[in-house]
């Protein structure tokens, strides 16, 4: 699962997925947020024609 992935290796996409679960959120309520936010990207970069690149 691509949102489980990007969890565990993206330091922005882990802290918004435990910003979530920390709110009481229910861990598949998490997981879609976080595949709504990698659409919403992924949407993004092709709209713009960008490459992604992960700022730290």
């Amino acid at each position: 699962m691509p949102a489980m992935v990007a969890v565990r290796h993206n330091i922005k996409l882990k802290a918004y997925y435990e910003r979530l679960k920390a709110g009481g959120k229910h861990t598949t309520v998490a997981q879609v947020a976080v595949m709504r936010k990698l659409l919403i990207i992924a949407h993004s970069l092709y709209k713009s024609g960008e490459m992604y690149r992960e700022e730290v």
